[in-house]
């Protein structure tokens, strides 16, 4: 790799066209296995070998490079160097080799032809970024961050999907259903022109289960429980694994048997991991450096810096370096970026101020600093992301506490009742400046809180709104942090991502109805049915 790099810079050249000043691969060699169970048989059971490459070629200079718009203005998917992102392996380097040269020539072609664009462009549309520096240099990073990568128990793991599978049958209303492992154990190395070496290795492993049920309503719910973790020690033993699923089947059932919700307005509390979700959505990705140099993106915060965003008792940092939390392996942790800097605390929010943003080595400022949050998955390009998100309460108060204040605000605004999400799942957002600058959280688990305390689970509906009212409606946080690990899509593609964050209470929240139309029942039973029916 670096070989070819050196040799790239040195040796690429075409009458009439820049010449690179920056070169880098950045390949990952994978080990994957994927197991999966439905109701006591095998559906997959594959182990696979898998390695990629991704090529950086830049031309012009450091000062003004192709780059237009942070990165985003691109789609990967219309580029030719896509077909070139997988590497071969084994014993003999020419196939690798010829590999690096046919994505650095590629990559090349598409830098020149972006730089013509770009310099074109300039002829009609206002640049409001010429005057940044295009890309950062950094000083040359050496390290070989090596661990020893978990063993995979295949015929141990078949009988854990296989039989946690096969206890969903005691439950005729699970219609579809399946349990699964998927483990990667990925070995990244880094090269570039200005020296850098940089060789890291990390598991990721996710053991879940899928729940689709059907209710006699014709309103389906489905749930899937993860445990994503680093470590794979931390896995649930497969008795308790089972047990956790019979939870939220007898969940699910409660759900089913509860009152549908079309919409709401009002004060609601969220429990750690749906909290996590909202400031995820709402303020996370509106804090990527990236987009502050993109003019299609809405750019919520551009001109926040070193102002109020959030309540004084929140403080917002991102630190990739941190690698467990409270005995939790964080899926997010990495040592050095995909740019080769090495991962930094970002303070995004201090004391409810914002003080800075996620960035890459792409210039947002006169005098830019990448924080080591350049990412990136297979042949998309790399801009700044999330990594270990947390959220830090000064003044934290108990669960007990908060589900006071929430029924103390629902008296206040006259309302029946409040809610309080107890689980949510995913979400989306849009920050392009000709969408709607909105947030929607996917809620699997909610209940009314009534004035007197009780409590009525509900169902059908998820959380929409947009960041600055969700910014101004937070009034209050908790002292209990979980932690939420999971993937991130963006531009740059899905990438491991940790959340932790403390209960919030919102004095105002919008809940809308969830898409979807009821389901017939199926025409004959399921074949268990009567083994299992009451």
């Amino acid at each position: 790799m670096r070989s070819e790099a050196r040799r790239a810079i040195k040796e690429i050249k075409c009458r009439g066209h820049p010449r690179p000043f920056y070169v880098s691969f950045l390949v990952r060699d994978e080990r994957l296995w994927d197991i999966k169970a439905s109701f006591g048989g095998l559906l997959v059971d594959e182990h696979r070998r898998k390695r990629t490459g991704y090529c950086d070629v830049r031309v012009g200079s450091y000062r003004h490079d192709h780059m237009q718009d942070g990165g985003l203005n691109g789609d990967a998917n219309e580029n030719e160097s896509l077909d070139y992102v997988d590497l071969p392996f084994g014993k003999h380097k020419t196939g690798v080799r010829h590999g690096l040269w046919r994505q650095a020539e590629v990559r090349y072609r598409e830098a020149v032809e972006a730089f013509a664009v770009k310099n074109s462009s300039a002829l009609t549309y206002l640049d409001r970024s010429r005057h940044l520096p295009s890309w950062q240099k950094v000083p040359a990073q050496e390290e070989v961050c090596w661990r020893a990568l978990p063993a995979v128990d295949v015929e141990y793991w078949r009988k854990f999907v296989e039989n946690a599978s096969s206890m969903v049958c005691r439950y005729p209303e699970i219609k579809e259903s399946h349990v699964r492992l998927e483990a990667r154990n990925r070995i990244s190395v880094f090269v570039n022109t200005e020296g850098s070496l940089i060789i890291q290795a990390k598991p990721l492993w996710n053991l879940s289960c899928y729940l689709w049920m059907l209710p006699s309503n014709g309103d389906a719910l489905s749930w899937t429980l993860n445990k994503f973790v680093a470590d794979p020690d931390e896995l649930p033993s497969a008795r308790r694994f089972r047990r956790e699923m019979r939870e939220h089947i007898e969940t699910l059932q409660a759900v089913a048997a509860s009152p549908a919700l079309r919409s709401y307005s009002g004060p609601v509390l969220l429990d750690p991991v749906p909290a996590g979700l909202l400031l995820h959505e709402a303020f996370g990705h509106r804090l990527e450096g990236n987009r502050m140099l993109c003019e299609g993106e809405g750019q919520t915060f551009r001109d926040s810096l070193h102002q109020s965003i959030l309540p004084p008792y929140l403080t917002v940092e991102d630190d990739p370096r941190l690698e467990s939390f409270q005995g939790t392996s964080l899926v997010g942790h990495y040592r050095y970026d995909d740019e080769g800097v090495p991962a930094q605390t970002a303070e995004l929010v201090s004391r409810g101020v914002l003080n800075e943003f996620l960035t890459s080595r792409a210039g947002i400022a006169s005098k830019h600093r990448s924080n080591g949050h350049g990412r990136n998955e297979c042949g998309e390009q790399t801009i700044s992301r999330m990594a270990v998100t947390r959220v830090i309460c000064e003044d934290g108060v108990s669960d007990q506490i908060l589900k006071a204040r929430l029924i103390d605000e629902v008296k206040r605004q006259g309302l029946p009742y409040g809610i309080r999400i107890l689980s949510a799942t995913g979400g989306e957002t849009a920050t392009e400046s000709y969408n709607f600058q909105a947030f929607l959280g996917e809620i699997n688990l909610a209940a009314r809180v009534y004035p007197d305390g009780r409590e009525e689970l509900i169902r059908g509906i998820d959380f929409v709104g947009t960041p600055l009212n969700a910014s101004r409606m937070i009034m209050a946080a908790g002292d209990r942090y979980e932690v939420d690990n999971a993937y991130c899509g963006a531009e740059s593609g899905w990438v491991p991502v940790s959340t932790i964050t403390p209960s919030l209470l919102v004095s105002h929240l919008e809940l809308q109805a969830k898409a979807g139309t009821p389901y017939s029942p199926p025409c004959y039973p399921i074949p268990w049915h009567r083994q299992y029916s009451k």
